[in-house]
């Protein structure tokens, strides 16, 4: 799963050159908010993971985790992401030093033990397979979205 999500990161790269387009037709925010929402995400949850104590671990049952986790998809639009994941300020910098950082946390996965967990808000505890296997879902729902911006040649689209 690290080297999953490592492509998708390797992805995010190139397509943070694009930070700035737009297109409503798809979502109301750009590349970028898009980009750095889900960095703050991997480098969050990576951080939570890592900080946790492992004899702490108390998973919950859910449908909804189930689902997604099974699935590999998150529903457009069902979700609104928590602030601590709301991007404040989009700038080339701020993604580039977000880009930077979730390379370090991704191979920070390799050191932790399986019962480290990061308490997701919906999902209650994700031990640290589930955290992995949500990330790179995460991530994919996000990069969907914006090769779907990107593709979408609509002349309203801003560059």
């Amino acid at each position: 799963m690290i080297n999953k999500l490592a492509i998708q990161l390797r992805e995010m790269q190139e397509l943070s050159e694009k930070w700035e387009h737009k297109n409503p037709r798809i979502s109301a925010e750009s590349v970028g908010w898009h980009l750095l929402h889900n960095l703050q995400v991997i480098n969050g949850m990576i951080a939570g993971l890592a900080a946790s104590d492992p004899s702490t671990y108390s998973p919950k049952a859910s449908f909804t985790k189930w689902l997604i986790l099974l699935t590999k998809r998150i529903p457009r639009g069902k979700a609104k992401a928590p602030k601590s994941a709301m991007p404040k300020q989009i700038d080339k910098v701020e993604l580039d030093a977000a880009l930077d950082r979730a390379s370090l946390s991704i191979l920070n996965l390799l050191n932790q033990s399986a019962n480290q967990f990061f308490t997701h808000p919906m999902f209650g505890d994700l031990n640290t397979r589930l955290t992995k296997r949500f990330l790179w879902i995460h991530t994919e729902h996000h990069l969907k979205i914006v090769r779907d911006m990107l593709a979408d040649h609509n002349p309203e689209v801003t560059q």
